[in-house]
């Protein structure tokens, strides 16, 4: 495959067109990811502030619904806007997909609160939660597909893990707002305006992110395919995803591996508080340790699977998650320590690179590219809204069930499917070519 990166990459200004392009593909899932992941780590301050209730579990079980049911709209945003960005472009997409996000963080960081507003004030989170859902439905496979598209065959994986990348930085990013937010402002000040900062972040960068995705070339693949695809129906192109029902099914077991993502890199901190009595500051400062590890997994991860293939380190992934999720999470019961819940963190997160590092290049690498955006999104986004999006709920009511055997049972069975499918229908496919 030839794309303008190859061609033009000696040159500084090929260098400049380069680096525009990785950073504008993945600046979008940065923001994203920032926005959804401070979500679910202010989820505690949150449910006071939203969702009263004389018994603070509840308050918390109601707040992460409303995380969870963010996970709705993905799979609307999905069949809505892929086929869009099938048709028209993935440039296009990507731009109103950032603006989406912002709008939803927006909106929750100028919201009043359940004292002054009642009823509507969830009413109002879960709306804007589910934008961010519509958003998040179509910025991974359109993402996914504009990066690797751009990449040369050689190595593909490694060229297109700054996607995969920004999603660390982004939870860094986060978890480092957070853990500031936290340590700076006094409990009433976190309670009266604090915790809106962050999403009021989210919203300006936004804004930055949708003026420099404005400005990104078009895919070579998706150029060459132009012509073919303007004469092509919506509904013609989420048809065509039908004649693909194996590679479909892969891509829905592919994340459910996101289970564990949402675990480690999101909810842990606070499952730590809950079971451990890990300060919510410490969780936090741990999780930026893990988080580095996970940022630097990822490239590495992917290039290694540019010399040995894809498969290795998605059958890695599973069977070490299926050998340590127990003893791992048993770690964290009783009185944990920083080191312990750092040690526990940085663990599952280099787990999750060798999974994360060649997971959006096996998906590019499984369709055609007119409706590879399609192929991919619509079942990646209804297996997030039934796993990835539920995880820190189900978690939790797992724990009240049978404590860290039931949770550690639950990603365990889904490592089991992850193994099976990986053995007898993955394909691998590095090396395919994407035109």
């Amino acid at each position: 495959m030839h794309s303008s990166i190859d061609h033009t990459a000696g040159s500084p200004a090929g260098v400049n067109g380069r680096l525009k392009t990785l950073v504008g593909g993945s600046i979008g899932h940065f923001i994203e990811w920032f926005d959804w992941a401070i979500y679910g780590l202010m989820a505690g301050v949150i449910a006071h502030q939203m969702f009263p209730a004389s018994d603070p579990a509840v308050s918390l079980i109601a707040s992460l619904s409303a995380f969870a049911i963010g996970f709705i709209g993905r799979p609307i945003g999905a069949i809505i806007l892929s086929p869009m960005a099938d048709k028209y472009g993935r440039r296009t997409l990507l731009a109103a997909t950032i603006i989406m996000a912002g709008i939803g963080s927006f909106v929750i960081g100028i919201m009043p609160n359940y004292e002054q507003i009642g009823i509507l004030a969830p009413i109002l989170i879960v709306c804007a939660r589910l934008l961010q859902g519509l958003a998040g439905g179509a910025e991974y496979q359109i993402s996914a597909t504009f990066l690797n598209e751009h990449a040369s065959v050689k190595n593909r994986a490694f060229n297109a893990s700054p996607q995969q990348i920004a999603i660390g930085l982004s939870v860094l990013a986060a978890t480092g707002v957070a853990t500031a937010t936290t340590t700076f402002f006094t409990p009433e000040t976190l309670e009266a305006w604090g915790w809106r900062v962050p999403y009021l972040l989210g919203a300006a960068m936004s804004v930055y992110g949708f003026f420099m995705r404005r400005g990104l070339d078009e895919t070579p693949s998706f150029e060459a395919n132009a012509k073919k695809m303007a004469n092509r129906s919506l509904g013609s192109i989420l048809a065509a995803v039908a004649k693909y029902p194996k590679e479909t099914f892969i891509v829905f077991v592919l994340q459910m591996n996101g289970v564990m993502y949402y675990l480690w890199l999101i909810f842990l901190p606070t499952y730590a508080n809950m079971i451990g009595g890990l300060s919510r500051s410490e969780g936090f400062a741990g999780n930026m340790v893990s988080t580095i590890v996970y940022i630097f997994g990822v490239p590495t991860f992917a290039y290694i699977s540019d010399r040995i293939g894809r498969k290795p380190l998605l059958f890695a992934t599973a069977i070490l998650f299926l050998l340590f999720v127990y003893p791992l999470l048993s770690l964290l019961n009783g009185q944990v320590s920083f080191w312990t819940f750092t040690f526990v963190s940085a663990i599952g997160a280099l787990f999750l690179s060798m999974n994360n590092g060649v997971l959006g290049t096996v998906l590019s690498e499984l369709f055609p590219t007119e409706v590879r955006t399609s192929g991919i999104g619509i079942p990646y986004a209804i297996c997030a809204a039934l796993f990835g999006g539920t995880a820190p709920l189900v978690a939790t009511w797992l724990h009240g069930q049978g404590g860290v055997l039931y949770v550690s049972l639950y990603a365990m069975l889904i490592c089991v499917i992850s193994i099976l499918t990986h053995f007898f229908l993955t394909p691998e496919t590095r090396g395919r070519s994407l035109d």
